[in-house]
């Protein structure tokens, strides 16, 4: 089983304890992101939910990351949502544009947190009537 964690950095405890129950139910090398992925993100991190600032090279790695994140997609058996941010339910930009792809690409979604934003509910229905 291919797992896929999306979800945003700013709550990277939660976002650890979700990496960590998958990793232990599916394997590490079953589950991304991985160690490698997550210290590529750091000046990422940085800069966007640490205040320190965009640059040209954060954005240029922030590319390459989501580009990443989009072929372990299309290769994932689930794609989980971390859909949370200290015990509220949160969408980020990024985590947004990460459940689109996994949708449009037909993958099984899993939630951490049960969706009540009117735009999730709604892709969910139509995915719902697909299947």
């Amino acid at each position: 089983m291919k797992v896929v964690v999306c979800g945003t950095y700013g709550d990277l405890k939660r976002f650890n304890d979700v990496l960590k129950h998958f990793r232990e139910r599916y394997g590490s090398q079953n589950v991304f992101p991985n160690r490698r992925h997550l210290d590529q993100s750091r000046p990422c991190i940085e800069a966007h939910h640490e205040g320190k600032g965009e640059t040209t090279e954060t954005l240029k790695a922030r590319s390459e990351l989501m580009r990443a994140y989009f072929s372990e997609i299309d290769n994932a058996d689930i794609v989980v949502i971390v859909n949370e941010k200290k015990g509220r339910e949160y969408y980020g930009v990024g985590t947004t544009i990460e459940l689109g792809y996994a949708f449009a690409r037909d993958k099984r979604i899993q939630f951490t947190m049960k969706p009540t934003n009117p735009n999730v509910v709604s892709l969910l229905l139509g995915k719902a009537r697909r299947n």
